[in-house]
């Protein structure tokens, strides 16, 4: 059976792992099969502003473009 998994993510992209551990968890959730959101707040959703160019941290943008192109949903 197909299960919905909704995350919170308000913690800006690059301040810590937050933002790097919910898509991590949300690709995972999609891997197995289900339906994952992520509903990102406040300085959640500076992590899905397309072009940023990290240096030496977990790309969010990238993971969040991936994210996003295979099925999951992000609702700002």
């Amino acid at each position: 059976m197909e299960k919905r998994v909704t995350f919170v993510l308000t913690a800006s992209p690059y301040s810590g792992e937050a933002a790097a551990t919910v898509l991590r968890l949300a690709s995972a959730v999609l891997d197995a099969g289900h339906r994952p959101a992520i509903f990102a707040t406040a300085d959640g959703a500076y992590g899905f502003v397309k072009g940023q160019t990290p240096a030496g941290v977990f790309d969010v943008g990238a993971a969040a473009e991936a994210f996003l192109t295979r099925g999951g949903e992000v609702h700002l």
